[in-house]
């Protein structure tokens, strides 16, 4: 039998209330918040085409202007998947192709991608840029124009293969926000 002093208890009752909120506090954590090209291992990211003797991206793309020179391309051709991204806890923006829906348009699962109309217009994007989201709750999705932040846990493993296109990425969708541009 195990003694304890007679202010022992007393000291474990104050204390327990304490490690309960800690706990609850370590529950509360925050999501990495993701780019698409953080879906990409960085060992097979290409840098940027450059002209000869130019300072900027060669680029049509009047939008590329925007873009941080130094930022990565994606190769289209290499489908790997970033292994660090297994199990993490993520948020991630993107546009939503439905998948199971009921008649009131509430959703359980859909692809997230990085663009408006993906896989709706092919060819859709590479396997490691697509992410098939499983929902917790259904989401009423109003509009498919709109773009959302999606929060939850993320595993890598090729997971959704149909005539649409392929996900390498699932992830666990536990909060659905609408994106603030």
């Amino acid at each position: 039998m195990i003694k304890m002093a007679a202010n022992t208890l007393p000291a474990l009752l104050l204390a327990l209330p304490a490690a309960l909120l800690a706990s609850a506090t370590a529950d509360a954590r925050e999501p990495r918040v993701l780019d698409w090209a953080d879906l990409v291992p960085e060992e097979v990211r290409v840098p940027r085409p450059m002209l000869p003797g130019a300072d900027a991206p060669a680029s049509s793309n009047p939008f590329d202007e925007q873009l941080d020179e130094d930022a990565p391309w994606i190769s289209l051709y290499n489908f790997a998947v970033n292994e660090e991204l297994d199990g993490a806890f993520v948020r991630i923006p993107g546009f939503i192709v439905p998948l199971e829906s009921d008649e009131g348009g509430w959703l359980d699962e859909f692809l997230l991608v990085p663009y408006y109309g993906a896989c709706i217009h092919v060819p859709p994007p590479p396997p490691n840029q697509l992410v098939w989201v499983k929902l917790d709750e259904p989401f009423y999705l109003r509009s498919m124009w709109d773009p959302f932040w999606v929060t939850g846990k993320m595993t890598t493993r090729r997971a959704f293969v149909a005539d649409i296109a392929e996900a390498h990425y699932v992830m666990s969708g536990e909060k659905m926000e609408l994106f603030e541009w």
